[in-house]
C-alpha cells in the first residue's frame, strides 16, 4: 500500500473566530480611560467627594467590558457565515 491509500480525506469547516478576552479587555480599558477623562472634566467646586472616581471606574469599566464582549459576539456571528471547507487527512506513521 502506498501512503495515499492509507490517507482518508474528511471535509472540515474552517473559520476564523475572534478572541473574546481581547475584545473584553480592550473594552474595559477604553471604559477606564473614559472614566479618568470624565473625572477630570468635573469641576472641583461641584465634586462631592473622592469616591466619584471609583464609581466611574467601576461603572464605565464594566460597561466597556460588556460592550467589548457584545462586539466579539457580533463579529463571531458574522465570521461564522464565512466558513470555508477543506479536506483534511490524517497521516499514520
Amino acid at each position: 500500500m502506498t501512503t495515499n491509500e492509507n490517507q482518508a480525506g474528511e471535509v472540515v469547516e474552517i473559520r476564523r473566530a475572534p478572541k473574546v478576552l481581547s475584545f473584553a479587555l480592550t473594552g474595559a480599558a477604553i471604559g477606564l480611560v473614559l472614566s479618568f477623562l470624565l473625572n477630570l472634566l468635573i469641576p472641583d467646586d461641584s465634586r462631592s467627594n473622592e469616591n466619584v472616581l471609583g464609581l466611574l471606574l467601576v461603572a464605565l469599566g464594566s460597561l466597556g467590558l460588556g460592550v467589548g464582549v457584545m462586539f466579539a459576539i457580533i463579529f463571531d456571528l458574522v465570521s461564522s457565515r464565512r466558513t470555508k471547507q477543506a479536506v483534511a487527512s490524517k497521516e499514520v506513521q
